[in-house]
Parts: C-alpha cells; sequence; structure tokens
C-alpha cells in the first residue's frame, strides 16, 4: 500500500514540474512578444536608432541563450545513442 501512495505522490510532483516548467516557457513567449511590440513602439514614436538596436540586441542575445540552453553541451537534440532526448 505505501508503494502505491510513494507511485501517486511521484506522479503528482512530475505532473507538477511539468506545470511549472509549461509556465516558465509561456511566460519566456510573453516576454519575447512584449520585447517585440516595444521596439515597435519605439520606432513608431521614432525613438534614437541607438536605443532601438540595443534592444533588438538583448532581446536576439536572450533567444539565442535560450535556444543554446535547450542543446546542452552542444550535443544535437537527439541525444546520445541509446539515449533519449533531453527535454
Amino acid at each position: 500500500m505505501l508503494q502505491v501512495v510513494d507511485e501517486i505522490d511521484d506522479a503528482i510532483g512530475a505532473l507538477r514540474q511539468c506545470s511549472l516548467g509549461l509556465a516558465a516557457e509561456f511566460g519566456l513567449v510573453v516576454a519575447g512578444g512584449l520585447g517585440m511590440g516595444a521596439i515597435g513602439a519605439a520606432i513608431a514614436a521614432g525613438a534614437e536608432v541607438s536605443l532601438i538596436c540595443s534592444a533588438a540586441i538583448v532581446l536576439s542575445l536572450a533567444a539565442a541563450l535560450k535556444i543554446h540552453q535547450s542543446h546542452p553541451s552542444g550535443q544535437p537534440a537527439s541525444g546520445r545513442r541509446g539515449q533519449p532526448p533531453q527535454l
């Protein structure tokens, strides 16, 4: 009986971890969209070109770091032979 309760607790913990990760990913998408919207608003308002370029560079660096984080150690997304892909 204790094993069953432990397995249920593990399943609930895994679902909680998944929901937190999913919320973080949605947050990144929203933040990226807001950043692009802010750059568009700055262009429409006639802000300085250097400020607009700085904002675009920061946004692209954040995207590059996120992409690099999703592929640890420079390995391909499929993982090494005999191992499942890392999520």
